[in-house]
């Protein structure tokens, strides 16, 4: 991984962090190919807890001598690791073949942001509120919640968003790097974003989009306590998560668009199977053609009947 010249510099981190999740495992000690789907779904992953507001003497924030449970994101980015380890094996002819590992449900990546849950959560973030950094914080999460849904960015492509890349005129944004050989890429920048963002640029030509003070990377990393915060404001369902706009993105562009390849190119994927959980729409259709079946079935039904009182009423007169 370090010596990858074709990883992004997210890519190298996502697979560090994974292997770092399994290092906390008992998969750690087993080789690759003891390592069955059952075991691995036996497999609790764990996370040492950061405490963000202490930092050691080199400026890295604290990291407790405390393990918590892994959410089904963390525990697929440990899994996807395991997977990419396992690739690597069969591809270096180290395993002829090794078990092939699911990965595990992340509740909220499945859920759609629909126009009602969009607008109730768009008043709970801009409900007024007297302290001017708090208001400040929320209308950028606001803006990021927007750009997922309208550009079907990830999450952290967003944070580390540089104005130079926003390019106005031609109503794209440029994604130099991601976690994948296709994340390199332009996404189409709606009229909403792009007056969303004028806004909060203003006069500013270059840096970040959003920066931090707070972080070590000098841009803003995550949204999610805000986002839980304006998410119980709003009354919404608790399984939603910021992810879930990019989802709604992909789900929405699919059923309009039903070009599968302009979609996949546009989000970023290296697979068409990523595609699949976007094209639960494609239900709505069948559901048409069975419709306007059992209506044509309905209408031949009433012309049967009507036909056959015809004949009866000929035949009495006869």
């Amino acid at each position: 991984m370090e010596s990858s010249q074709r990883l992004s510099p997210n890519g190298k981190r996502y697979y560090l962090y994974g292997w770092r999740l399994l290092n906390y495992s008992k998969l750690a000690g087993m080789t690759l190919d003891q390592i069955t789907q059952d075991t691995a779904e036996s497999v609790v992953f764990t996370r040492p807890v950061i405490d963000r507001k202490k930092k050691d003497a080199d400026g890295k924030y604290v990291i407790r001598n405390e393990l918590v449970p892994c959410s089904g994101h963390y525990t697929n980015q440990a899994l996807r690791t395991l997977k990419r380890m396992q690739s690597k094996a069969v591809e270096w002819k180290v395993l002829r073949e090794t078990s092939r590992i699911t990965l595990a449900e992340a509740p909220g990546r499945d859920r759609l942001i629909d126009d009602l849950a969009e607008d109730h959560l768009e008043h709970a973030y801009r409900e007024p509120i007297m302290h001017r950094q708090t208001r400040r914080m929320r209308e950028q999460a606001w803006l990021v919640m927007v750009i997922l849904q309208d550009c079907g960015m990830r999450p952290d492509e967003v944070f580390p968003m540089r104005i130079e890349n926003l390019h106005w005129d031609a109503n794209r944004i440029w994604i130099p790097e991601g976690k994948t050989e296709k994340a390199r890429r332009f996404v189409a920048m709606s009229e909403r974003v792009k007056t969303m963002l004028g806004q909060w640029c203003g006069e500013r030509k270059e840096g970040w989009v959003f920066p931090s003070t707070r972080s070590q990377s000098g841009h803003l990393m995550t949204i999610a306590k805000g986002f839980q915060a304006a998410r119980d404001r709003a009354g919404l369902d608790k399984k939603l998560v910021p992810y879930s706009a990019r989802h709604t993105y992909g789900t929405y562009t699919m059923e309009k668009s039903r070009n599968a390849f302009a979609v996949a190119k546009s989000m970023g994927h290296v697979d068409l199977k990523s595609m699949e959980p976007y094209q639960h729409q494609e239900l709505e259709p069948l559901r048409e053609i069975i419709n306007q079946r059992n209506q044509r079935k309905k209408f031949g039904q009433v012309l049967e009947k009507e036909g056959n009182k015809a004949i009866g009423a000929w035949s009495a007169s006869c």
